[in-house]
């Protein structure tokens, strides 16, 4: 989000980021909780239509699997011996899709570089910018506002 913030207004430090999004102010589309949970329902009310998965997930390439099943294209025993599975995982890897040219330059509008979107890729790298009070606080709010989704 502070790649997005206008560069006429000064930086907002992470500190001060961390309370707004934890106060619900400091996403471009509401309360992230919000968004999560909107979601998750409509997965519940039609899981036919909506795939819902958390990033760590989104991560395992056996994850592919799974999504072929869900949009009723499942590899068949030829794709899987050409290991034509293997080949779709190389094309969507992280380090890959991040450096395609239109994720580097390319633009969603005036205000929004593509490359906005991507950080390092890796699960986990909240601990390298959160304190451990930071992170209790988001485990505390996240158990509060999506108790027993995850």
């Amino acid at each position: 989000m502070a790649k997005m913030r206008s560069k006429d207004l000064p930086p907002l430090s992470l500190e001060e980021a961390f309370k707004l999004f934890s106060k619900g102010l400091f996403s471009g589309y509401g309360p992230f909780w919000n968004h999560v949970l909107g979601y998750w329902n409509a997965s519940m009310e039609c899981p036919q239509r909506i795939f819902f998965l958390r990033y760590e997930e989104l991560k395992k390439e056996t994850l592919i699997n799974v999504m072929a099943e869900f949009l009723g294209q499942p590899f068949s025993m030829e794709e899987e011996r050409k290991r034509v599975v293997e080949e779709i995982i190389k094309l969507c890897r992280f380090k890959r899709l991040s450096n395609l040219e239109v994720n580097k330059n390319g633009s969603l509008n005036a205000f929004t570089k593509n490359d906005m979107f991507f950080r390092k890729g890796e699960v986990g790298d909240w601990s390298n910018h959160l304190t451990t009070q930071m992170a209790e606080s988001l485990d505390q709010i996240t158990n509060e506002k999506l108790h027993g989704i995850f």
